[in-house]
């Protein structure tokens, strides 16, 4: 099994993420750190406390999405776990993934539970169109077929991406409640109006490039209201119509490169979006 974790000058976080993996029942275990050029010595406290974990170091940020497809592309692992620099996992959580995913042949993706730490939410287990890129768990062939986050985000959204294909695929994606990560959320580089941006443009980008054509204009429209309605609400308006513009822009090179999944994939969005409300 691999452990992949991005980080970016959180050196007292990454730190703790690592020993949550080391302290794991599961083995054997290839733990991988993509450094995206810290200046905080997080490269040197890691290599001095777990000299055996595998560092990338990477010449500049090349953001969230592409760094965590260097950490993907570098696991040797037949099941990938993705975990937050700023989140640490409960020390049966690897084994509880390991042996569900080996168990059912047609599920591709565990999407933990996640919790921050102080708060407490029950959920149940349950299929899902949605999983979170700091906790989940993977299998290898599933990401061998569907390959990566798509490299033009940046940051933000690119799970809902992997998530159409995985689906489309045959492949279904789990919330496992005992599957437990709890995350911190460090203030420290983290920026709620970049993501209101980059949320809606990379939810365009998602629309325009894998719905299928009879669908699509009318779900850009509903995403667009529904991005700066929100952006409305949170006093980020501009950033949501930033992120608008940037979408539509793109729509050329996008219809391009568009990759559609079938209508079926889409029912299944829709009936999982109505499950939860």
């Amino acid at each position: 099994m691999s452990i992949i974790i991005l980080t970016w000058n959180r050196r007292q976080y990454v730190l703790k993420a690592i020993d949550s993996v080391v302290k794991q029942s599961y083995r054997p275990l290839e733990i991988i750190l993509v450094d995206s050029a810290s200046t905080d010595g997080t490269v040197q406290a890691v290599r001095e406390s777990y000299p055996e974990v595998r560092i990338i170091r990477l010449h500049r940020n090349l953001g969230i999405v592409e760094g965590r497809n260097i950490a993907l592309a570098n696991c040797r692992g037949d099941i990938i776990f993705s975990l937050d620099n700023d989140a640490w996992i409960w020390p049966s959580t690897l084994s509880l993934c390991v042996d569900r995913l080996l168990k059912e042949k047609e599920l591709g993706i565990i999407a933990c539970r996640i919790i921050e730490p102080g708060t407490e939410q029950d959920v149940e287990d349950g299929h899902t169109c949605f999983f979170i890129e700091g906790g989940f768990a993977i299998k290898k062939e599933v990401l061998d077929k569907v390959e990566y986050f798509p490299s033009d985000f940046f940051r933000q959204a690119e799970a809902s991406d992997m998530a159409l294909r995985v689906i489309d695929e045959g492949y279904y994606i789990l919330l496992y409640s005992q599957a437990v990560v709890y995350h911190e959320r460090a203030s420290l580089s983290r920026n709620e109006k970049l993501y209101m941006f980059y949320g809606c443009r990379n939810e365009l980008f998602t629309v325009i490039r894998r719905y299928p054509l009879l669908v699509m204009p009318l779900a850009c429209l509903w995403k667009i209201f529904i991005w700066n309605w929100t952006g409305a609400e949170k006093r980020a308006l501009h950033f949501t119509l930033a992120g608008s513009l940037a979408g539509i822009s793109r729509l050329p090179w996008l219809l391009l490169k568009r990759e559609p999944v079938s209508f079926k994939t889409i029912r299944k969005l829709v009936s999982f979006k109505r499950s939860f409300r």
